[in-house]
């Protein structure tokens, strides 16, 4: 968990898989509005795993798909059946994806308001 100077509650997922506590001491106690969540599927949470964090466990406003250990875009679109594709389409908030080069920028609500 980490909290900005803005106000910001961000949950980093890090290694893990489905949890208990990301709905406890993730959404009830912190209140995560952005989540940056490991798609990986590897000794983690894979992409519908993953959505069913964001989607009923941790209700963020907006989340940042990472560890999708893949090539997931391609001119700049993302590669249909991807591991980063299914997240995308299993989410029912915003997706955001790490881009080289490209700052996102969130408000304290976990809204993007700028590189969206």
């Amino acid at each position: 968990m980490l909290t900005f100077s803005n106000g910001l509650v961000v949950y980093l997922s890090g290694d893990t898989g489905i949890t208990a506590e990301q709905d406890s001491v993730v959404r009830r106690h912190y209140r995560a509005g952005l989540a940056v969540m490991n798609i990986g599927d590897t000794y983690t949470t894979g992409p519908k795993e993953a959505a069913f964090v964001v989607n009923e466990l941790v209700k963020p406003n907006a989340v940042i798909a990472s560890h999708a250990n893949e090539a997931a875009t391609k001119n700049g679109k993302v590669i249909p059946g991807t591991r980063t594709d299914i997240f995308m389409r299993a989410t029912q908030v915003p997706v955001y994806l790490p881009l080289s080069g490209r700052t996102m920028q969130f408000d304290a609500k976990g809204l993007c308001v700028s590189g969206c």
